[in-house]
């Protein structure tokens, strides 16, 4: 199965739990992980207050999700090998129970990240950098002054992060329970940096919530670009200085982004597609188009950014 991604129990859960999830003490202490739904492998927990609208198709067998009596019998027949969790805010017992783990570090790192953690013996670690114990950072890895590695980071071979940069911390997000209360969701995921990736000074990218932060290998991040979690760039991705990405946004392979545009969440840029500089990115953008503006609009070819080698030219 792929696309999966999860952060295992360090141990069972048990009680106490709160009350809405109580009557359920029993079936909570065969979980042996949590996960995004539809991400999860046998024995995860996760959440479903929607039906899904992706197909399924990365539905494991025996898995455990959280649900409102509602959405069960559509649920069940979808996967009928799931053990089914009845709340009245599934969202929301989710949150409270992985914020719980999380704070009180009852959760292993994703297993996006490979083990051992440490530091590469090559990698060089500039003046008063910080780098959590449960990070990762491979061969020749060039970490500048002063940066921030959270837990859950990966930095594969031959990254250059300049000073001041802040890799996998949480972000901003926040879910409003219906009842006036508002739960911020646990960044559990974590930020994998591909292999030559360059970093400039005083960027900030976060860490995943449910799913890892990816940058791809080769990809140029300008000076003070600020990167959401859950955002996925492809390769050789070029984003220009004081740029902002929204959470959960994925730009495919060789997209340039001029200097200080912003993209909303959730919004797919095509491989190849050119954001003008100043641009406001609102929608989707197709592969191979340039898009300017405010809000960003189709305009002739742009042709900014670094010189680009043809598809033909790599092999």
């Amino acid at each position: 199965m792929t696309g999966v991604e999860r952060f295992a129990l360090r141990a069972p859960l048990t009680s106490p739990f709160a009350p809405d999830l109580q009557a359920h003490a029993a079936t909570l202490a065969r979980v042996t992980g949590i996960a995004r739904f539809g991400r999860a492998r046998a024995g995860d927990l996760s959440f479903c207050d929607r039906l899904p609208l992706d197909g399924m198709a990365y539905v494991d067998a025996n898995v455990f999700v959280l649900c409102t009596a509602a959405l069960a019998p559509a649920l069940s027949s979808i996967i009928p090998t799931a053990t089914l969790l009845i709340v009245d805010q599934p969202r929301r017992s989710f949150i409270e129970l992985a914020s719980m783990l999380h704070h009180a570090n009852r959760l292993e790192v994703t297993d996006r990240i490979p083990r051992p953690f440490g530091v590469h013996a090559s990698a060089t670690i500039g003046h008063q950098a910080v780098v959590h114990p449960e990070a990762r950072i491979d061969e020749n890895v060039r970490l500048g002054a002063h940066c921030v590695v959270h837990r859950g980071v990966w930095i594969k071979q031959g990254a250059c992060i300049e000073d001041g940069t802040v890799l996998g911390c949480d972000g901003i997000n926040a879910f409003a329970s219906g009842d006036g209360g508002v739960l911020p969701f646990p960044h559990l995921a974590g930020l994998v940096v591909g292999a030559g990736v360059r970093i400039g000074a005083n960027a900030v990218i976060v860490g995943g919530v449910l799913t890892s932060t990816e940058i791809g290998d080769g990809c140029i991040i300008g000076n003070l670009c600020n990167i959401g979690h859950g955002v996925v760039l492809g390769t050789r991705v070029w984003i220009s200085v004081g740029s902002c990405v929204g959470g959960h946004s994925v730009l495919g392979d060789r997209v340039t982004v001029g200097m200080a545009s912003a993209i909303r969440d959730n919004v797919s840029i095509g491989e190849g597609a050119q954001i003008g500089m100043g641009s406001v990115v609102v929608k989707d953008v197709l592969a191979q188009r340039s898009v300017f503006g405010n809000p960003a609009r189709p305009v002739p070819p742009i042709a900014a950014g670094p010189v680009r080698e043809s598809p033909a030219s790599n092999g």
